[in-house]
């Protein structure tokens, strides 16, 4: 049916396409506002849809245009703030809009539409609050709330830099408290879903059971009754990860980003958005302040608050009768790690002493499994993943070699598949392998690990953190995820194991990590009453982002880093954009991307401040079965070099060979 173009409208669908969809309104429909969501026609489904514009042009070419079938009720639609920030990731990010929809919506939304949603919304409304009795502040703590709320009326973007132990989450609390006293909502983010329960167990003690958690981990069903309850205003506050960002408050009055630096708010698929940078648009678009917490904020929130973008609060002590833990350093060049348990005789001795005391250690290791890989003695092969370019993983119970990236599993060769051979090794230690040796050097040890092995079930790592807490084991060995914000009022003993592996990484942001992995482990020790100790092994004491950590120097550590990233042109300095090939064919991808190069040349010639590089192989040149290459662009100027590849992003796409996509990365976490 041809219409007029006050009666056509722009729909955004959950399809990862590079487009929007022009639809009609049926005769005497009154028109839905921007934001409304919608039953449309696609094909011979029906899907839902985001109302994104109305009385748009009708798209060249097409005689007839599809009718939406109806209007999901008022209640559905996306207030104009969060469509604003819907708006911005499409542009800024350059993602199909669906993929920001897919992202943020809850997906039972569009498998069911309205009745889904009816369903969860009758469920029994969340009780109300109830008191907790807050500990005492410090003189900064008092300082850093009264600031906050201060200015809380309007957008302010605050950097909360508190050393570990230093109290953030009761400054967290108590901003919350005068928020929710004044009629308002509360969003706290937190990076990983192992630290989901430990937070929220502390705003549920203050708060009663208004408190709701939001993640990638629960039922749809749980997500859509959550997602109800704050958009009625029932849940008035929410501990969530990233995807908890664009929850539907009506009425949010603070937004909090703890642990801001942690990688793990970075999306890596499909819809590649930064969780603390949209965190700041949200609470820019709602007018309500942010908090970025850290003990080792980013280069870039520092560079952020050094240009006076971010406001900077300082934490300079522990809020407990705990002090910062001294940190010893082992070189391995001069004590030789033991080849299983990998302890130094120094911290080996420190470890006895330890348990001799009654008190708790936890060892660090960021190796999962038993061993990295087995290696055959014979040809010098090891078996490999068929869908990626990396060894598989040694798993001893239950036994299996794994591939860490796309979860592929095999039972352990027994022979080599190169040469026959039945004599494989294996070589190197992760978690397992260490939880096992420990276990042999201290039998009556009561021990635990903590890795994403054990984590795939969120009632066992909580029953291990309660453990621990309780003071029911006395070694606890894990990965990164023992790192994060745990507090244990008897862990008086860190050990470090291979603390430089993270430098062997092709990355120029190896050193921040290791950095901010140092000290967020040694950050666990001595947090309360007991003094800690912390044992750093390393085969590079002399590198910078050691000795940094080594004396709590974060202002040390970022000035040294400031200034090589200047100097080579890395962000903060420089923006980054990787653009992304993947096929299933390796040379179709490799001449794709050799083509893209080309093409991308001719675009920004007449930007020499640009950079282009590439193109080449990922450093995982093959990944779940795709082969990878990619171009990096690289700019100072981002906003114009954002403009031209959203214009010419879609001619991209229409030059690829069949089987070949392309993703783009804004801001990458990972480069190589």
């Amino acid at each position: 049916m041809k219409k007029s173009e006050a009666q056509l409208l722009s729909v955004w669908l959950p399809l990862p396409r590079r487009r929007v969809f022009t639809y009609a309104l049926p005769p005497g429909m009154a028109p839905p506002a921007p934001g409304a969501l919608v039953l449309a026609p696609m094909g011979r489904r029906k899907v839902v849809g985001l109302v994104a514009e109305l009385g748009v042009p009708a798209p060249e070419g097409v005689a007839e245009l599809k009718e939406i079938l109806s209007v999901l009720p008022e209640d559905f639609a996306l207030r104009p703030p969060l469509l604003r920030v819907f708006r911005w990731a499409v542009g800024h990010y350059l993602t199909p809009p669906g993929e920001v929809l897919r992202t943020f919506l809850p997906p039972a939304l569009f498998k069911e539409g309205a009745a889904k949603g009816e369903r969860a919304r009758q469920r029994p409304p969340v009780a109300g609050f109830a008191g907790g009795e807050p500990p005492a502040l410090t003189e900064a703590q008092q300082v850093a709330i009264a600031e906050v709320l201060e200015r809380s009326e309007g957008f302010h973007a605050y950097l909360l830099h508190g050393i570990t132990g230093s109290g953030k989450t009761e400054v967290y609390l108590r901003l919350c408290e005068e928020i929710l006293r004044r009629g308002r909502s509360a969003l706290i983010l937190v990076p990983e879903i192992a630290l989901t329960p430990q937070t929220l167990g502390r705003f549920a003690a203050r708060f009663g059971e208004g408190v709701a958690a939001y993640h990638s981990g629960m039922t749809e069903a749980q997500r859509l009754q959550v997602w109800w309850g704050v958009n009625e205003g029932r849940l008035r506050v929410v501990v969530g990860t990233r995807s908890a960002l664009c929850l539907p408050f009506p009425d949010l009055g603070i937004l909090v980003v703890d642990e801001e630096h942690d990688a793990s708010y970075k999306q890596e698929e499909r819809f590649r958005y930064h969780a603390r940078d949209l965190a700041v648009v949200r609470a820019k678009e709602e007018g309500i302040p942010v908090v970025l917490g850290s003990a080792t904020p980013s280069v870039e929130t520092l560079e952020n608050a050094g240009r006076g973008k971010y406001r900077l609060l300082k934490l300079p002590d522990r809020a407990t009768a705990g002090h910062l833990p001294r940190i010893h350093l082992v070189d391995l060049k001069t004590h030789p790690a033991d080849p299983e348990t990998l302890l130094t005789a120094p911290l080996a001795a420190q470890l006895d002493e330890t348990l001799r005391r009654g008190e708790q250690a936890l060892l660090f290791l960021n190796r999962r499994g038993f061993a990295p890989f087995l290696l055959c003695c014979g040809c010098g092969e090891a078996p490999r993943c068929p869908n990626c370019e990396i060894s598989l993983t040694y798993h001893k119970r239950p036994a299996a070699m794994v591939c860490h990236y796309c979860e592929f599993q095999t039972p352990p060769a027994q022979t080599c598949a190169k040469c026959g051979s039945e004599e494989l090794r294996a070589m190197g230690t992760g978690t397992e392998r260490l939880e096992e040796a420990l276990q042999k050097r201290y039998p009556e040890l009561r021990l635990a690990r903590l890795d994403r092995d054990v984590a795939s079930g969120r009632q066992r790592t909580e029953e291990i953190l309660s453990r621990f807490a309780a003071g029911e084991l006395d070694v606890l060995v894990g990965t990164q995820l023992v790192a994060k914000g745990h507090d244990f009022k008897r862990l008086t003993l860190v050990g470090i194991l291979l603390a430089d592996s993270t430098l062997n990484q092709p990355d120029f942001r190896a050193a921040e990590r290791l950095f901010q992995l140092v000290t967020q482990v040694a950050g666990r020790a001595g947090r309360h009453d007991l003094p800690g100790e912390v044992f750093l092994q390393t085969f590079r004491p002399e590198h910078y982002a050691i000795v940094s950590a080594l004396g709590h120097d974060l202002e040390g550590f970022f000035a040294r880093e400031r200034a090589q990233r200047e100097e080579v042109g890395y962000p903060p300095f420089q923006r980054v954009v990787l653009l992304k090939l993947s096929g299933s064919q390796a040379d179709r991808v490799e001449r794709a991307c050799v083509k893209l190069a080309e093409d991308l040349a001719v675009l920004f010639g007449r930007h020499p401040e640009l950079r282009i590089l590439g193109p080449a192989p990922a450093a995982l040149a093959k990944l779940r079965g795709r082969y990878r290459w990619q171009v990096m662009l690289r700019t100072p100027k981002f906003e114009a070099m954002r403009r031209l590849l959203e214009e010419k992003l879609p001619y991209f796409e229409e030059q690829l060979p069949p089987g070949v996509a392309l993703h783009v990365d804004v801001d990458p976490i990972g480069v190589f």
